[in-house]
């Protein structure tokens, strides 16, 4: 019964720290009907839980699923769908669905 209380009150905290703002806000583009967004930025050392990705538009985003052989310093576009509850704690998560190297920018 505890870790269930603990585990609904970290889902809790992630749905508040999601939805916070916390420099997140509208992702750069919008693809279709079904949530997804893509961004281009590059991938940063800023995530607590999670990897960071910094846009263009100077948001920040953290991210979940298979990042392949990217690391902090890369220039990517990630494409992706808004998570509505996340464990990562800051900024606006994507669950990546493709991820690749992006031009200098």
């Amino acid at each position: 019964m505890r870790a269930s209380a603990i585990t609904l009150c970290l889902l809790l905290a992630a749905a508040c720290a999601t939805n916070s703002g916390g420099g997140g806000g509208e992702p750069q583009e919008r693809e279709g009907e079904q949530g997804m967004v893509t961004i281009t930025g590059r991938l940063t050392d800023e995530g607590v839980e999670c990897q960071a990705l910094r846009g263009d538009d100077g948001k920040l985003y953290t991210l979940t699923g298979d990042l392949g052989d990217f690391k902090a310093g890369d220039r990517v576009r990630v494409t992706g769908k808004v998570a509505e509850v996340s464990f990562c704690m800051q900024g606006t998560t994507l669950a990546v669905a493709t991820i690749e190297k992006a031009p200098s920018g």
